[in-house]
């Protein structure tokens, strides 16, 4: 038995060791010892040689049971005084080393009848126990929504919002991809509230239908068969509907993995992505079997394989990397986020977890903000607000002037929770500091100026407002009109003998080497760090006498306080930002 592994592991794994290590650790061996028996083929010793460093440390092994009864489900190493490493044991159902550990390979199957109970159950554990998860004030219905009553005949039919008062709905959270064959348009809108068939929808659509029925509802939201789509006017209606829309939703299906409509989700192959994560193509595995003897005699298996980040797995999927879905998740009271390797759950006061007990380890999971949870007063306004636009900008959006409709709804709801004004991104009770953003990545500004230039709306790559705390401001604000930024400020032109000192972060592309145009740059105040402190000041083209566009934004090291600004000989003017 375990022929293949070293006299250590072989003894490790026996059940007389694994019952007096309870509490207590396995003292396995040095590391340079550990690495001779991974490669001679000890499968556990080869599993985790990669992490270990200083050959003379000691690895010991602890074992932990998370539950009554189970005997082994997670394993820490530590190495020397300093690192450890997580494993996870677990055992098929019916295997008899099932007896032994509590935990079971994750459900991959997120259709399956148990899984899909279960995330039953998390919901109305919700709705039944968690003040925070419930409306605020009276729902709303959404103007139109899918009946899905007949979705087991293969039909289903559009229908007014006012028919389910009293009644929940369930929306929907998805990549379009491409243009969809089947919308709401004006010229048939009658069709479709006469039923039309299920099989004509993408499988995406599809898909959530199935969903939708499976769960008890009868009504689901999806943008394109719920809005018209060939008219502005619904549209812009609906779209200012849709903070209300996700948030009032009895629970919004996130379909993560389909890079367009015509996907689906559940048809995913979970299991291959989760052997892909367990057994990366050109590396070595990050699980091995072991076998035990069991306390009846009989000889059953465990499967140990090195704790796997939920966070890391799933950032990248389609879902995730998409500005219209990111308000979407944060506006959803209820989320159930249909993954690359299971069924997710999280709300406005559970964090995101599996529906059913899994291996994966998602404390860092698929948690956006919640902007209406009471989590948020406790919380740093600037550091939240930078955080959501980080996360935010570093999404794509198709159109680049979809990006003010694309989080107007979070916008909407924290004006009314924060009693502030947004414009154009940019909050106008810390309109100096939301000033000083910096493009992260390159970028291009949309000639169709939907936004000034002055506002991170403006520009189509990833936005950072690390900035530091603001012990002054030099600028004043005066006011806004329309697009236009009005202010009070220094200037500071080439001719200075201190302009080449600051550091200048191009917003653009063609300003990142100085452009043709001139770069001034407009002081707005001294923010502190660590070990200095720093002139913040926006960089800036003049486009007519006193009237600027914003290209960067510039930095001047201090490194005293009180220490004089090289900006103080200037006098301060009355601006215009475009």
């Amino acid at each position: 038995m375990n022929q293949h592994f070293c006299d250590q592991c072989r003894d490790l794994f026996k059940l007389e060791t694994l019952r007096k290590l309870d509490g207590h650790a396995y003292r396995h061996s040095q590391v340079h010892t550990i690495t001779l028996n991974g490669n001679k083929g000890c499968p556990f010793c080869r599993m985790f040689r990669l992490i270990l460093e200083d050959p003379d440390d000691w690895v010991s092994v602890g074992v932990q049971s998370r539950t009554e009864g189970s005997l082994i489900d997670s394993l820490t190493l530590q190495i020397g005084r300093y690192k450890q490493c997580s494993l996870r044991a677990f055992a098929e159902e019916g295997n008899p080393a099932s007896s032994l550990t509590s935990s079971r390979p994750v459900a991959t199957d997120v259709a399956s009848p148990a899984v899909v109970a279960a995330a039953r159950q998390l919901i109305s554990l919700c709705r039944d126990t968690h003040p925070e998860c419930r409306p605020t004030t009276k729902a709303q219905p959404p103007s139109r929504v899918l009946d899905v009553s007949r979705s087991s005949e293969g039909i289903i039919s559009l229908c007014s919002g006012r028919r389910i008062k009293g009644h929940d709905y369930v929306a929907l959270s998805y990549c379009w991809g491409f243009d969809q064959p089947s919308k709401l348009l004006r010229t048939n809108e009658a069709y479709l509230k006469n039923g039309f068939p299920l099989k004509i929808l993408p499988q995406t659509l599809q898909d959530a239908v199935t969903c939708t029925s499976a769960l008890g509802y009868r009504y689901l939201w999806v943008d394109a068969l719920c809005i018209i789509q060939d008219s502005e006017s619904d549209k812009l209606t609906e779209v200012g509907n849709m903070a209300s829309i996700y948030h009032n939703a009895a629970v919004t299906i996130a379909a993560a993995v389909a890079h367009s409509v015509f996907d689906g989700y559940l048809g995913h192959n979970r299991s291959l992505s989760l052997e892909t994560e367990f057994h990366p193509p050109g590396s070595r595995p990050k699980y091995c079997d072991v076998d035990i003897e069991c306390g009846d005699g009989r000889i059953g298996t465990l499967t140990i394989v090195k704790e796997l980040e939920g966070r890391e797995m799933i950032k990248e999927t389609p879902l995730e990397t998409r500005g219209w879905c990111f308000q979407e998740s944060i506006l959803s009271k209820r989320l159930l986020y249909y993954g690359p390797h299971e069924l997710l759950f999280r709300c406005e006061t559970v964090d995101c977890q599996p529906v059913v007990p899994s291996l994966i380890n998602y404390t860092s999971g698929v948690n956006p903000p919640r902007i209406f949870s009471q989590e948020l007063h406790g919380l740093d306004f600037r550091q939240f607000w930078a955080d959501i636009i980080r996360d935010f900008t570093s999404r794509e959006v198709s159109v680049a002037e979809d990006r003010i409709h694309a989080i107007g709804g979070v916008i909407s709801e924290l004006e009314k929770k924060w009693k502030d004004v947004c414009v154009f991104g940019v909050w106008k009770s810390r309109i100096l500091e939301h000033l000083c953003w910096r493009s992260l990545g390159t970028s291009t500004r949309n000639g169709s100026r939907h936004a000034p230039s002055w506002s991170w709306m403006s520009l189509d790559t990833a936005i950072g407002m690390d900035y530091d705390d603001f012990e002054n401001f030099d600028a004043v604000f005066q006011g806004i009109s329309e697009k236009t930024l009005h202010l009070t400020c220094r200037i500071m032109t080439k001719a200075h003998p201190q302009w080449a000192k600051i550091f200048y972060y191009g917003d653009l592309q063609f300003y990142r080497d100085g452009g043709e145009k001139q770069i001034n740059y407009l002081l707005i105040g001294r923010a502190k760090e660590p070990s200095m402190y720093l002139d913040y000041a926006i960089a800036v083209t003049e486009v007519e006498e006193s009237v600027f566009q914003r290209v960067g934004l510039g930095q001047h090291e201090i490194q005293e306080r009180d220490e004089v600004s090289e900006w103080a000989q200037l006098v301060p003017k009355r601006i215009m930002l475009i």
